[in-house]
């Protein structure tokens, strides 16, 4: 039995509405001349993120436990889990530019999840590159500050690539948004529309807390839910709560240790990092554990036979 850990859930009416309504504040307060990459927008931006938008991977390790037939003892996956982590916090301080572009890659997967509606896999991973690449179009010196501040100068170079990339980007996650139209996947449509324009008119930080809080998290939250069973806040908080504080104290350490930046630089610095680790072992902790839970395959025995017959499979 295999189950699809990354499934996520189609948006509800009333999700898409509450989200299309936030996407529609936020562009008059841009219109308006808010100052949206200002210190108190970038702290709230910020405090979104880690909020409203790390809890969606909460459930891991539970929904890990789960796949499959027979429930799994909880220390093994955990020490997957974290192992993947500890992983990738190493590479942040051996190579943080080779890690940031990583990362990068890794988000990209993440996000073309979301996209499944546009009936194919190309249009789908066009949506995720342009997610990443579209702040880069208005806003590279911003993007490429935020990269600095995360892996050096040297990280300045990845601004540049998604640059290049953008344009491209945003002509096929255009047909991917054409093809969920004619799909009648309206709300998938919306939803990828206003994400796209959150990322291009926003600051940067200020566009991804926005596409990931309003539009990302909530289908992957309830996505998860619904694989757990856990609808009841009550059967989900026990587990949402200590493991958004244990990453919240990831944040924390990872702040502490930047201290050369200014506050609010060190907190977008602390937040993405911390997202980046985080977001790894969400992507490939479930691929591990599926992968170690195989029974080894069988070694075929040797034997004649006859040449016109077909040998046996060896696969389990």
């Amino acid at each position: 039995m295999s189950i699809d850990r990354r499934a996520t859930a189609t948006p509800s009416p009333i999700g898409t509405t509450v989200a299309l309504s936030a996407t529609v504040v936020l562009f008059v307060a841009a219109a308006a001349e808010l100052p949206l990459s200002g210190s108190t927008a970038l702290v709230a931006a910020c405090g979104a993120i880690l909020v409203f938008g790390l809890p969606h991977g909460a459930l891991d390790i539970e929904l890990i436990r789960g796949w499959g037939t027979q429930r799994r003892s909880f220390v093994p996956v955990l020490a997957v889990y974290l192992g993947i982590a500890a992983a990738t916090a190493t590479a942040w301080l051996v190579a943080p530019v080779a890690a940031l572009a990583g990362f990068i890659v890794i988000a990209v997967m993440h996000f073309a999840e979301d996209w499944a509606a546009a009936g194919s896999r190309f249009l789908a991973t066009g949506l995720g590159v342009a997610l990443i690449a579209a702040p880069a179009l208005r806003h590279r010196d911003s993007v490429a500050g935020i990269f600095v501040a995360l892996a050096g100068a040297p990280a300045a170079g990845v601004a540049d690539a998604l640059l290049l990339v953008a344009p491209v980007a945003l002509a096929i996650a255009a047909a991917g948004i054409v093809a969920m139209t004619v799909a009648r996947r309206s709300a998938d449509a919306a939803a990828a529309t206003a994400s796209l324009l959150m990322l291009l008119i926003l600051p940067p930080v200020a566009g991804f807390a926005a596409f990931f809080c309003l539009f990302h998290s909530p289908r992957h939250f309830v996505g998860a839910l619904a694989e757990a069973r856990r609808w009841r806040v009550g059967r989900w908080a026990p587990v949402v709560v200590p493991v958004t504080g244990a990453a919240l104290a990831i944040v924390t350490a990872i702040y502490a240790v930047h201290d050369r930046l200014a506050l609010p630089e060190r907190l977008t610095a602390a937040t993405f990092m911390a997202l980046a680790i985080l977001t790894v072992p969400h992507m490939l902790a479930p691929a591990a554990v599926r992968r170690l839970s195989r029974p080894p395959r069988e070694t075929p025995k040797k034997s004649f036979v006859v040449a016109h017959l077909p040998r046996a499979s060896t696969s389990p």
